[in-house]
């Protein structure tokens, strides 16, 4: 395959990539917004398992999904307990993090090896993008109704950039570990 091709591949594949994780992001929050705590999980976990069925290396790619579910689910659990946020939907119990949460944390990791794959072993520039990015799509949520920040909306947001800020190289860390040796970056995609 010609350089041009293969450059051409990846891009389609970030590109893809990055509009399946937008649309199950949607998905979840619109779904808790407005009640349907089920509906979105359900739909963003469809297309988890589309991104599963394009990457060549299924089982590392898996094995990062499972460690960004665990840690979402400690982060955001940690938030919901001390009152830092708020989540509508606060399946199956209203002190831990719900399921629709725990899945877009899941479909986040989708990204690593693809969409943000140029993140790789840049653990600093990881942590400041996490500070930043993370506060803002939970802002983004909030204004939909997905959540709430009870105490302030500063507090709230600092507290979700310094859980960002840990977590953002977590993921990039674990996806280095994870990685396959055919590396990222591209999905078999049927049209190339």
């Amino acid at each position: 395959m010609s350089k041009s091709l293969a450059t051409i591949g990846v891009t389609r594949g970030k590109i893809l990539n990055v509009l399946l994780y937008q649309a199950g992001w949607f998905a979840c929050v619109i779904g808790a917004a407005q009640g349907y705590w089920l509906a979105g999980p359900c739909v963003a976990l469809l297309l988890v398992a589309a991104h599963l069925l394009l990457v060549p290396a299924t089982a590392s790619e898996l094995k990062l999904l499972a460690c960004s579910g665990l840690i979402g689910f400690a982060l955001d659990s940690l938030h919901q307990w001390s009152g830092t946020l708020d989540f509508a939907g606060a399946w199956p119990d209203g002190r831990l993090a719900p399921f629709w949460i725990v899945v877009m944390w899941v479909q986040f990791a989708t990204m690593i090896h693809y969409a943000l794959s140029w993140l790789s072993g840049k653990y600093l520039l990881s942590a400041v993008l996490g500070a930043i990015g993370g506060p803002l799509a939970y802002w983004g949520g909030v204004r939909i109704g997905a959540a709430d920040f009870p105490p302030s909306l500063w507090f709230s947001l600092a507290a979700l950039g310094v859980g960002w800020a840990v977590a953002m190289p977590a993921l990039v860390w674990l996806g280095d570990r994870f990685v396959s040796p055919t590396r990222t970056g591209y999905y078999r995609l049927p049209f190339r």
